[in-house]
């Protein structure tokens, strides 16, 4: 009866950071219950790019051991930070960077087809913010409506991790004025909602929830746009991510200690649900796009009511001298 429920194990695979340059940071993955409303992105020109979408992707990151104690106790020179996107079936690595003169703490959230990290920049004495976004090319030649149309495309091959993948790779960074505790994503129903990444801040005796919208944290910015890329709603680049002050969810309140947020998707798909929890809890809704599939509270419904009836009468009147012209052609028509 023992051997039973006995089980075996193997490796599978593994992957070793040299102890002498890399001690390993963090680790983040994307939500397995995350929703992914399209794989296409249409860009300029109508053109299309597929996201890379996979849950086996993983966000690992390291720092020079001698750049893991704090910040300002070590030399640009002595600093870096690698980040590595890994495939955790097979253990290939699907993307490698290195940041030279940059150390820890590094602050992750993975979701979709792209990541975004936080840290400190020695050489510029500033924090930093990169994204880095995975495109799928071995879908790329789908682009012809009429081929998609008689089903001559490969959208619904399946994507094994076993078979090396056709991945292009974007990435861009940007200055960012604050520090961070923590990150994470928002969260719908469906996924069609615009993305904004929540980011927990510490201020100076305080934290703060701030919420940036996807569109600055597109590696696609450029600072001068071409018109379709206006079009498409692309923001033009700066060197430094905007912090808003009508963008903070937590408004003008004080959260003290907070170590984490998590956000829920509601009935509405334009609506998330974000709590903070730490020494202080908070807990509130955000409309990333608006609310675009309800009414507001100021909605006026007696306008509305007094336009139906408005409507109900024009079609009664109309209604109504239609049929008495219509008696009178009749009438005049029995006349002769």
């Amino acid at each position: 009866m023992k051997d039973v429920y006995c089980f075996g194990t193997r490796e599978l695979w593994s992957i070793v950071f040299p102890s002498h340059s890399e001690k390993l940071a963090t680790i983040a993955s994307r939500k397995m219950n995350e929703v992914v409303h399209t794989q296409a992105k249409v860009i300029a020109d109508q053109d299309v790019m597929y996201k890379f979408i996979s849950k086996n992707l993983l966000f690992v990151s390291t720092v020079a051991p001698k750049a893991a104690e704090g910040i300002g106790l070590v030399t640009p020179d002595e600093a870096w930070v690698v980040v590595y996107l890994i495939d955790i079936v097979t253990g290939r690595v699907l993307h490698r960077v290195t940041h030279q003169g940059a150390q820890g703490p590094v602050t992750a959230v993975v979701s979709e087809n792209w990541v975004v990290y936080h840290y400190f920049n020695l050489r510029a004495h500033r924090y930093e913010m990169s994204v880095i976004e995975i495109y799928d090319e071995s879908r790329s030649d789908n682009n012809n409506v009429l081929k998609l149309a008689l089903g001559k495309h490969n959208l619904t091959s399946p994507i094994s991790s076993y078979s090396r993948p056709d991945v292009v790779v974007k990435s861009q960074s940007y200055f960012f004025t604050h520090s961070v505790k923590a990150m994470t994503v928002t969260t719908t129903a469906k996924g069609i909602t615009s993305k904004q990444l929540l980011v927990e801040l510490l201020q100076i005796r305080s934290f703060q929830v701030l919420a940036l919208d996807k569109r600055y944290l597109d590696p696609r910015r450029s600072a001068e746009p071409t018109q379709s890329e206006k079009e498409e709603g692309m923001i033009p680049l700066t060197d430094s991510l905007p912090t808003i002050p009508q963008s903070y969810v937590t408004h003008s309140l004080q959260v003290e200690g907070l170590r984490g947020i998590v956000t829920f998707p509601t009935k509405l798909e334009s609506t998330t649900l974000v709590f903070s929890y730490g020494i202080d809890l908070f807990f509130t809704r955000i409309a990333p796009s608006r609310t675009y599939d309800s009414l507001t509270d100021e909605f006026s419904y007696g306008l509305l009511l007094l336009t139906i009836a408005a409507l109900l009468i024009a079609i009664l009147i109309t209604w109504i001298l239609s049929e008495k012209k219509e008696l009178r052609i009749n009438g005049d028509g029995v006349l002769m």
